[in-house]
């Protein structure tokens, strides 16, 4: 509803307390990037995307969707000081489960 607000008067506004190294409003981010990413052909060079792997993550949890190949992809990047890698697989696992109840019956 309020889409138009610009995050830092949300902040301003609500006064969280304030700590440098975390965000003032959420620690969890999903993202869905929806659009198709091609590989850009130039005259000389070819560039394509490739996946980095992250060492360290700005939230405690973010969930990256894209599509690629036809396929939708996904990518958990989290806190090791909070989950460990098996809490991560069984999260990911539920959410499969998830999107695919909802690509069988996409009416429900």
């Amino acid at each position: 509803a309020h889409q138009d607000v610009p995050f830092e008067k949300v902040v301003e506004e609500l006064q969280p307390a304030r700590d440098l190294s975390r965000n003032p409003l959420f620690q969890v981010v999903f993202v869905l990037q929806d659009t198709s990413v091609q590989d850009l052909q130039l005259p000389g060079m070819s560039l394509s995307q490739v996946e980095l792997d992250t060492e360290t993550t700005r939230f405690d949890l973010e969930l990256h969707m894209y599509e690629r190949e036809n396929r939708l992809r996904a990518s958990f990047i989290y806190s090791t000081d909070l989950f460990d890698e098996n809490t991560i697989s069984r999260m990911a696992s539920h959410f499969q489960r998830l999107l695919e109840a909802v690509a069988e019956n996409p009416e429900q």
